[in-house]
């Protein structure tokens, strides 16, 4: 007896009592109309229940049928299992060796045969890191949920002498439930990774926003789960594919990416270096933007690294200078696996290189050993300073927590250190009375850094032009900063490049709206004064505020203390408000020439209040041409630079490739939706023309792989997203991993599982430690009579 019934969800079933009605089921098969599946459930000789689909006699195999390819017949036994409501999987392949052509293929349904039982291995089980011991460890295996229940639907087709293939067998009952049209999305053949969905992983990977993310984003953009097309698991699997398809090639990829780049930018610089088993070690690049920011804004540079941007643990540096709107800006980047002197000798070298051999007036680096060596050994005229915050922020661990936690010490250090209009004299004759009044003079490490004082303190290079755009890495903290937001310890080095890539576009989109805001905006000005007027026309946005600052204070807080000649000049000594410190304004009439003893002009390029309250006495409207640098105007990044073949550096582009028209082609679309939206009939009028064009590609992609044999891999779309090819040839092989401070992440099986930590964090460790009460000394601390200091003294007396 059998019972006719339609599926209602793909876990419950509703059955009656009545029998078959032939007409029903003839009139079923004949539908060509398959939205829900329907099936007559029969009862096998062995008692067994089978589901037979219901759907149109066009789309079922019957023995006999030709077919003139194997892909011809899987397609049509794919379309099948669509519309009868299974999934179909392929299956034995038996091959003929003399003809090379597949004699006899299967196609199964993807509940065939049975799952067997995986014996779970020790040291395959999740929970067991290798070098660790095994022994107690319980096997926990991974839960999997079974699809397999041995289901004998099959279509099976044998090759023929004539050319062509035949349907030799062909069983329609299943003997499961089929799918829905609910439950078909959530299927393998209801599931699809078209180029939007790869495109949009791996556009927001750039960005830090995972596959995960990303799949809740599309569903957004979409309307609904049902529109994605795909499932989170699909999503994942790309980014896994990514780097799978990375793997074994990162550092030809990223290599041959700079030569692809060299080739149509010509002006882009790169360089490389490999270790003695040809795995890459060091690597710098610039491209031409880069280089002629360096040329227009390179007076001033810092260097500083980061670490936990990539899988390898290599260390990034970049050079990074202040552009006229007083923004960071990049002048080049490295990666290198060692923070030693060869590798920073190498980087200065080749940065030198790819700036012409310009060295800058100044750059400012951490105190690291290693660059202390190699900067003399490459830059002959540049001044190398320490970065001032590193060395303040050490203050606080290096002397008693007594003395700069509970007295007026780090205030009074502080004044005497930042304070930019001090003389040599005048800072050491304060930082010696600071230390006297706090009993500090015998501290070691104080000394130390008195001794090096002309490497860290303004007062020793107040005569150095533009010193004081920059005095600390601070700006090179804040670049390193800004990059880690796009970037993680996970990523090869094909994606930290691209993700790179991203980053420099954001900070060079942020610079051209701050160009056009200076260029199509003027600021307010506060005062009617012609001084400012014309500064409000020449400077940047954010330059033009500092100097209506300074304009103000001169007009309003300034005074003249005494006035008088000496040699054709005009000296001014300018009282400022209530400070005792009077400053002298040297003028000439002459020419306008302009110097104060506060040397702000020198140290940053701006006029200081004091000349600019001597211009309004002697009523000059204008400011001077040699006190209006060009880094500091609206128009500085418009100067051409020409590289040395008398190339212009941005201009030497010939950028055309399958990435960038694919980003177009995604604007084009959006710009179409956005204009069609509030209008019902040219959004129909655009939905009818995307479909039929969607078929005609279709069609084309169709007969393009059945003369390819084949359809687009899942590699070539992952290249034209990238815009990456796989090597044929692996010349430069995947980098070491390096082991560095600060990396966080250590080479497994050396011995050491923690991170190197600095003084700083211990000290943080060890005061939110509780007290304890050591039994040797007797006394409360952070130590016990296993390290108690008074043991360890009296060891070291015997």
């Amino acid at each position: 007896m059998a019972s006719e019934f339609h599926h209602s969800s793909s876990s419950s079933l509703t059955e009656s009592n009545s029998v078959v009605d032939n007409e029903q089921y003839a009139s079923c098969s004949n539908s060509n109309v398959a939205v829900t599946p329907e099936v007559i459930p029969i009862l096998s000789p062995g008692g067994t229940r089978e589901w037979i689909p219901c759907c149109s006699d066009e789309l079922k195999p019957v023995v006999g049928m030709k077919f003139m390819s194997v892909e011809e017949g899987i397609s049509f036994y794919k379309a099948y299992s669509k519309a009868a409501g299974f999934v179909m999987r392929k299956s034995t392949a038996t091959k003929r060796k003399a003809l090379d052509v597949i004699a006899f293929q299967y196609c199964l349904c993807n509940k065939a045969g049975f799952k067997e039982k995986a014996i779970v291995k020790v040291g395959d089980m999740p929970n067991v890191k290798k070098g660790e011991g095994n022994e107690d460890k319980v096997p926990i295996p991974r839960r999997r949920l079974v699809t397999r229940v041995g289901c004998k639907a099959r279509m099976v087709m044998k090759y023929k002498n004539e050319g062509f293939y035949v349907v030799t067998e062909f069983r329609e009952p299943h003997v499961h439930p089929l799918y829905t049209q609910g439950c078909l999305k959530f299927q393998k053949a209801g599931r699809k990774m078209n180029i939007l969905h790869k495109k949009m992983i791996i556009d927001n990977s750039k960005v830090n926003i995972g596959p995960v993310k990303t799949f809740r984003l599309m569903k957004e953009l979409v309307g609904s789960y049902d529109n994605v097309g795909a499932s989170k698991q699909d999503f994942k699997k790309i980014h896994r594919d990514l780097k799978a398809y990375i793997e074994g090639s990162d550092a030809q990829m990223f290599v041959n990416n700079f030569q692809n780049k060299k080739l149509l930018w010509s002006a882009f610089f790169f360089d490389y270096e490999v270790d003695e088993d040809e795995q890459r070690c060091k690597a710098f690049w610039a491209d031409p933007i880069c280089r002629k920011n360096y040329a227009l804004f390179g007076d001033m540079v810092s260097f500083d690294t980061t670490f936990q941007t990539n899988r390898y643990n290599m260390i990034f540096g970049p050079f990074t200078g202040v552009d006229h709107h007083k923004k960071c800006v990049t002048f080049g980047a490295a990666l290198i696996a060692h923070e030693d002197i060869v590798s920073f000798e190498w980087v200065f070298r080749t940065f030198l290189k790819a700036m012409g051999g310009n060295e800058p007036a100044c750059l400012i680096t951490d105190e690291d050993p290693a660059m202390k060596i190699a900067i003399p050994k490459v830059f002959q005229t540049a001044e190398h300073r320490f970065c001032m915050w590193h060395i303040m922020k050490k203050i606080p661990e290096k002397v008693d927590r007594q003395i700069t936690q509970d007295t007026e010490f780090l205030n009074k250090i502080c004044k005497c250190v930042w304070s930019e209009e001090i003389e040599p004299t005048e800072f050491e004759e304060k930082w010696g009375k600071v230390l006297a009044e706090f009993k500090l003079q015998d501290h070691e490490w104080l000394k130390q850094l008195y001794e090096k004082r002309q490497m860290w303190i303004p007062a020793y290079f107040r005569d150095s032009f533009l010193c004081g755009i920059m005095r600390t890495t601070s700006r090179s903290e804040s670049e390193n900063n800004f990059y880690t937001k796009f970037t993680n310890p996970h990523l090869t080095l094909v994606e930290f490049y691209m993700r790179f890539e991203s980053a420099l576009d954001a900070q060079r989109h942020t610079q051209g709206q701050f160009d056009n805001d200076s260029k199509h905006k003027h600021p307010e000005c506060n005062t009617s004064f012609a001084l400012e007027k014309h500064a409000s026309k020449i400077y940047t946005v954010s330059v033009f505020y500092d100097f209506q600052e300074e304009l103000e204070i001169g007009c309003f807080h300034c005074g003249l203390e005494e006035y008088k000649k000496e040699n054709g000049f005009e000296i001014f000594t300018i009282r400022e408000g209530c400070r005792i410190r009077k400053f002298d304004v040297s003028f000439n009439p002459a020419n306008l020439d302009s110097k104060c003893m506060c040397k702000m002009f020198e140290r940053l390029g701006i006029p200081c209040r004091h000349m600019v309250w001597v211009w309004k006495a002697k009523m000059i409207e204008y400011i001077p041409d040699a006190y209006v640098l060009n880094r500091w105007t609206s128009l500085a990044t418009k100067t051409p630079i020409f590289d040395l073949e008398g190339n212009i550096l941005e201009a030497c582009v010939n950028f055309v490739d399958c990435k960038r028209i694919l980003n177009e082609l995604w604007s084009e679309i959006h710009t179409c939706v956005s204009l069609a939206q509030g209008n019902e009939e040219d959004l129909i009028d655009l939905v009818k023309n995307l479909k039929g064009l969607r078929l005609n590609l279709e069609a084309k992609k169709s007969s393009n792989n059945h003369e390819n044999n084949g359809s687009p891999s899942k590699a070539t779309d992952i290249e034209l997203l990238i815009g990456a090819t796989l090597p044929t040839e692996i010349v430069v092989k995947p980098p070491k991993i390096s082991k560095n401070k600060g990396t966080g992440v250590h080479v497994p099986g050396t011995g050491s599982d923690k991170r190197l930590k600095g003084d700083k964090e211990k000290a943080i460790e060890q005061s939110q430690k509780k007290k304890r009460l050591c039994r040797g000394c007797g006394e409360l601390g952070y130590h016990d009579i296993r390290n108690c200091p008074h043991k360890v003294k009296e060891n070291c007396k015997l």
